[in-house]
This record gives structure tokens, C-alpha cells and sequence, in this order.
């Protein structure tokens, strides 16, 4: 991408923090006196704290130390069991535990009043071992034996936070990272087992305050993380702002009579799919299968389905912060809609817009009448695990299956359901890729199930990078 205005931003606020004062004290771990405190940071070692209750998936609840610990690798992972992604992680992180063994300690730390009020009280004990004892929860089915630490506002105090998954590493007493979920890896573990040196991003709550209707120009530069090609303009453009949510919208002054269009933190491609909806009252996100880009490299604008990237690195390559100040006279929401379509085409040297394409299309139809695919109607539970190699789908119908799964990459043809089947199916399959139609058929075929193409006229969403 590349930009025709070229003004640094110079202003910025100072850093701040804001620290907490450890109010609930346990004797028996370690006679903490009350400070004012504002976490332990990187490098610093932890308090030999009492985890006073340790709650193992079979319901034997002990107490145990972080020293108990001191010889292997230390994994907090804090979070609340209505956090369906940190569910999803847990899972991940078993099978690291039992790939690493005692050479490292995984444990789930809930109850965390830092970051949500009222949740101690009920996320306590009691709630996670009835959470624990449901034998058809996403966490059973998986066999998670990762242990819970409930009802320990110290650590949280330590370590405070407001998003979850919050991720803290201690090696041998030190805390060497604190992180989001997906830096849980085998590479990252792997350095750390051999004494090599890790450098990750920092997940940090508490970055300075950002208010959307403060102007790019006087927010704190702390924020721009972003390493996007793309330099700070005053009241124009701005890359990826660490630890801020997207936020798109306006806002007007009635003084100067002015008004401020911005979008903070949003990907390229949706920031003009947002817009081109806005302006042409669609009410809906193309799928990514109907988004063709004609573009060098793609991976500038979009980050692939099941993708092992780290959020936090694609982030900074894909999102943009944009925002224009200008004449308020009452323009309606299409005309301004149009107009941030018409800035982003001439700063980012693109063209986003919809059009209708004859192209190929695969269909999904039946070989035969036999209804292989057909669920056993056992169970009412429905289980969809879509992520190659290994795929279950139980009781999930195929529009909100296969063809779901197979219309979320960029580059594969829009796929249609013309098989005329509408209940549940059963299906247990491996294939190579989704977006390897070959190896889909293959697994399909099994099924009395396959793909075809046919070319069609339908509507997409296109991308273009415009020559220079």
C-alpha cells in the first residue's frame, strides 16, 4: 500500500499507569505486606504464593506453591469459562502438556475480580466443579486434564488485567513473558526449555486511555504498533494501535460545525466492505470465497481460515486507522460512506467495489439417492469440528457444514448447496485442506456426496491494486 500524504505526528501524551493497592493478604503466602502495586513485570520474580485451591478435573482439590514449580516451565492461563476462545485454547494447551510432560506445569486461573467484577464470587469452587463434571462439554469431549486454580484474588492481583486470555510465563521463579493465548506454542516452549532467549510481544491492559473522539494527532504514539507500511498523518492515516478495540463512527461538532469521520483498527478489506454496505444499504459481509483480490501479495489484507498466525501479528500487518475532518452540512450516512470509499481508493492506491462476475462456482450435489451422510439421530448434541485433517460433524446441516466451511477461503471457488438435503448429517472424514477441492471430494465422495463446476453470475466483492 502505499500513501501521498507524508506529515509525521509529532504530538502524543505521556505513558500511564495506573497501580493497585494488594488489599487481601494471605499469611501463608509469603506474609505479602499491602503496597501499592502495579503487577509484576518481565524479569521479576514471583512471590512464593499459596495457591490454596488447586482444582484437578477428577474433583480432588490440593494446595500447592508456585515453588512447587521452580523446576519447569509455569503456564498461567487467565480466564472465565464463558470465554469460548480460552476453551478453545485449553484445548490446544493439553496437547502441549502431554507432548512436554513435567517438563512444564499448564494451569487455568478463573475467579479474577481484576478483570471482572463479581466474577470470584461466581466462578468459585463450586461453579468450576460443576462446569467440570459435565461429561458433554467441549472440554470433556477433548479429555482437557489441565488443573483450575479458583478463588485466588492474589495472583490476579499480580497480574492484572482486563482481556482474557491473559497469559503469564515463569520459568524457575521469573516471570520471562506475559502474553495472549496464541504465543502458546511448541516453538515458544521449545526456546524456553533450552535456555534461549524469547522475545515476545507484551499483552499489556493498561496501555494509556483512548477515547474515539480524540483525533489521531494527539493519542498517545505507545499505541502505534503496527508495523504496516504506512506512516502517521495528521488527521488522515494511522497503522494498527496496540490494545484498542475497532471502532468505526463519527462524530460532529456543533461549535466549529464540523465533522470527524474515523475507523480505529479495522483490516483494509473490511474497512471498504463496511463503507460499500453502508453506502448501498447491503446487510451483509460477502463470504471470503466471494471476495476475488487483485492484488501482489494478498496476505497485506487478509489472513486465511485456520490460520496458526498469531492475532497479534496479523493485526499489525493488516489493520489500518483512518479518520477525516471536514464541513459538517448534514450529509446523509450513504454520502459520507461514499466519501471515506473515495479516500481510501485515493491514499491506499486501491479500488474496492462490488461487482457481478460470471466465473466457476462448485456445487455440491448427491451421486446417488442413499443417504450415507444421513445423522443416527442418537443424540441431540451437535458437534461441528471443521479444522483439517480430521473432521466430525454430527447433527449440523450441510449448508452449515461443508459448504460453510469451504466458502471461508479467500481464492476457493463460491461453493452452493443444490443437494436438497436439509436435516442433520454424520460425517467423519480426513482431508489434506479445505482448499484442497481434491482431497474434499475424495472425502466426500464416501458420502454419496461430491463437488462439480458450473460457471455463474454472481455478485463478489473485488480488491485491485491500481498500477502506478
Amino acid at each position: 500500500m502505499s500513501f501521498k500524504i507524508n506529515i509525521l505526528l509529532l504530538l502524543f501524551l505521556p505513558f500511564l499507569t495506573e497501580g493497585q493497592t494488594i488489599t487481601d493478604i494471605n499469611a501463608r503466602s509469603g506474609q505479602v505486606l499491602a503496597e501499592q502495586f502495579t503487577g509484576i513485570k518481565i524479569g521479576e520474580k514471583v512471590p512464593d504464593v499459596l495457591l490454596s485451591k488447586v482444582l484437578e478435573v477428577n474433583g480432588e482439590l490440593k494446595s500447592q506453591k508456585i515453588s512447587d514449580y521452580n523446576d519447569r516451565l509455569l503456564i498461567l492461563d487467565f480466564m472465565y469459562t464463558t470465554c469460548t476462545a480460552c476453551l478453545a485454547g485449553l484445548v490446544e494447551k493439553e496437547h502441549l502438556q502431554r507432548q512436554f510432560g513435567n517438563n512444564i506445569k499448564i494451569m487455568a486461573v478463573v475467579g479474577g475480580e481484576a478483570y471482572a467484577p463479581g466474577m470470584l464470587k461466581r466462578e468459585d469452587e463450586s461453579f468450576i466443579r460443576k462446569f467440570l463434571t459435565n461429561k458433554t462439554s467441549y472440554l470433556s469431549r477433548n479429555k482437557v486434564q489441565i488443573p483450575w486454580v479458583v478463588e485466588n484474588k492474589l495472583l490476579n492481583q499480580y497480574f492484572p488485567h482486563q482481556l482474557v486470555s491473559h497469559v503469564v510465563w515463569i520459568n524457575k521463579g521469573i516471570v520471562i513473558a506475559i502474553t495472549e493465548q496464541g504465543y502458546v506454542d511448541q516453538v515458544n516452549i521449545q526456546s524456553v526449555l533450552a535456555n534461549k532467549r524469547i522475545d515476545l510481544p507484551v499483552k499489556n491492559d493498561f496501555l494509556p486511555p483512548v477515547d474515539a473522539k480524540t483525533p489521531l494527532v494527539l493519542q498517545n504514539k505507545n499505541r502505534f504498533t503496527g508495523i504496516n507500511p504506512i506512516n502517521l498523518y495528521t488527521a488522515v492515516f494511522g497503522p494498527y494501535q496496540d490494545g484498542v478495540i475497532t471502532k468505526v463512527g463519527s462524530t460532529i461538532d456543533t461549535l466549529s460545525h464540523t465533522r470527524r469521520d474515523f475507523i480505529i483498527n479495522q483490516p483494509v478489506i473490511n474497512a471498504y466492505i463496511t463503507q460499500w454496505n453502508l453506502y448501498s444499504s447491503i446487510k451483509r459481509y460477502p463470504e471470503p470465497s466471494r471476495v476475488i483480490l487483485e492484488v501482489q501479495d494478498s496476505s497485506k489484507y487478509i489472513i486465511q481460515e485456520d490460520s496458526k498466525e498469531y492475532n497479534y501479528v496479523y493485526r499489525q500487518r493488516t489493520y489500518i486507522c483512518y479518520e477525516s475532518l471536514y464541513a459538517d452540512s448534514g450529509q446523509t450516512v450513504s454520502q459520507v460512506s461514499r466519501k471515506i470509499i473515495k479516500d481510501l481508493d485515493n491514499l491506499l492506491d486501491l479500488k474496492g467495489r462490488y461487482e457481478k462476475r460470471r466465473m466457476k462456482c462448485l456445487i455440491l450435489y448427491r451421486t446417488d439417492r442413499a443417504t450415507k451422510f444421513k445423522s443416527t439421530g442418537k443424540s441431540s448434541d451437535e458437534v461441528s469440528n471443521l479444522t483439517a485433517p480430521e473432521v466430525l460433524i454430527k447433527n449440523v446441516d450441510l449448508e452449515n457444514s461443508i459448504v460453510w466451511k469451504l466458502n471461508q477461503f479467500y481464492g476457493n471457488p463460491p461453493v452452493f448447496d443444490e443437494t436438497g438435503y436439509k436435516g442433520g448429517v454424520e460425517m467423519n472424514f480426513s482431508l489434506k485442506s479445505w482448499q484442497d477441492i481434491e482431497s474434499v471430494r475424495k472425502a466426500l465422495q464416501k458420502y454419496g456426496l461430491d463437488l462439480k463446476e458450473e460457471e455463474r453470475t454472481i455478485e463478489v466483492f473485488v480488491l485491485s491494486e491500481l498500477k502506478k
